[in-house]
């Protein structure tokens, strides 16, 4: 397993520890899975996006009136 380091202040770091204390996990436990959980949450994000603007370009998007007519046929 590899090894990232990174610097905080003082009360940062209390608080980083205080939160993994909080959780019940190690401060590398929690630095882990925070920081994976946000850069997947950016990928969501841009791939959200993406579909958004896909979607104005060629919007296919049909009433509920529209749509009961299609599953009645």
């Amino acid at each position: 397993m590899s090894t990232i380091t990174f610097r905080v202040s003082e009360a940062e770091k209390e608080f980083i520890q205080k939160m993994a204390e909080f959780n019940g996990v190690s401060v590398s436990e929690l630095s882990r899975n925070n920081l994976l959980e946000s850069l997947e949450d950016q990928i969501d994000l841009d791939l959200y996006e993406k579909a958004r603007q896909a979607h104005r370009a060629k919007d296919e998007s049909i009433s509920l009136q529209e749509m009961k007519k299609v599953l009645d046929e």
